[in-house]
């Protein structure tokens, strides 16, 4: 399946004019807190799963090494914003751990089942700690933690709400952040459609997944939300692809 994966991908775009739909914001049923806890906690395992395997994980964890490499530091603090299960919290935990680190990371998200799941997986965790908040207020004073992280949630958010998460994050960073998200196509869709019935995907995921790829971002339109924070592409942030539709907006600041 993952082959299949790539070579729509790598092909795509020469069999079709274009291959990014209008953006569709249909409700994901991962957001409704009145599904029964069951198939909640069956979706967000799924959604671990995505990441380790689709390499979402490694989107971050490889800019968290870069950071580590260009500023190493005994203790690092992280911001993860909307957090989901808190799979990427311990990505990141166990690539400082390696680098001869040490990571403090807050864990932030808005939903109570989300957080209770994220309880059940991180356990007794040293390095992360669960805090319920707003992404577009975060509850930290500005430049109190090093680096803030989000992964897979712009695409919950509208535009102009995406702009102030990415506000919130600008000002609590002081030394950087990441983004890490889908990118919308129409080939992406297709092959979610066709991929998570055969996967065993719980229902929630079955329908999330193709909903996230239409309620997802085109490249410029990433470009455009740091761009409305006033900062330049090249000099301020850079934006990176990689497989399995993903794109990361990157601020590493002076």
């Amino acid at each position: 399946m993952i082959l299949l994966y790539l070579a729509v991908e790598s092909t795509m775009p020469y069999f079709c004019w274009s291959d990014t739909p209008a953006r569709i914001d249909e409700e994901e049923l991962i957001d409704d807190e009145t599904q029964p806890y069951s198939d909640f906690r069956a979706g967000m395992r799924d959604v671990r799963r995505a990441n380790a395997l689709l390499l979402g994980s490694a989107v971050v964890t490889r800019q968290v090494r870069r950071w580590l490499r260009e500023r190493p530091e005994e203790t690092v603090t992280f911001l993860d914003v909307a957090t989901g299960s808190a799979d990427i919290p311990q990505a990141v935990a166990r690539a400082v751990e390696r680098s001869g680190s040490t990571a403090r990371i807050a864990a932030l998200d808005c939903s109570a089942p989300i957080l209770r799941y994220a309880r059940e997986e991180i356990g007794n965790s040293q390095a992360i700690r669960l805090v319920r908040g707003d992404a577009f207020r975060l509850p930290l004073p500005a430049g109190s933690v090093d680096y803030a992280l989000c992964s897979l949630a712009f695409h919950h958010f509208g535009f102009e709400r995406s702009v102030q998460a990415l506000r919130e994050m600008e000002r609590v960073a002081r030394r950087g952040w990441i983004v890490n998200d889908l990118r919308r196509a129409w080939s992406a869709w297709i092959l979610l459609r066709l991929i998570l019935p055969l996967a065993g995907a719980n229902r929630l995921s079955r329908h999330d997944g193709p909903a996230s790829v239409l309620r997802a971002y085109s490249v410029p339109e990433y470009r455009a939300m740091a761009e409305a924070l006033g900062l330049a592409l090249g000099a301020d942030f850079e934006i990176k692809r990689s497989l399995f539709y993903r794109v990361a907006l990157i601020r590493t600041k002076a």
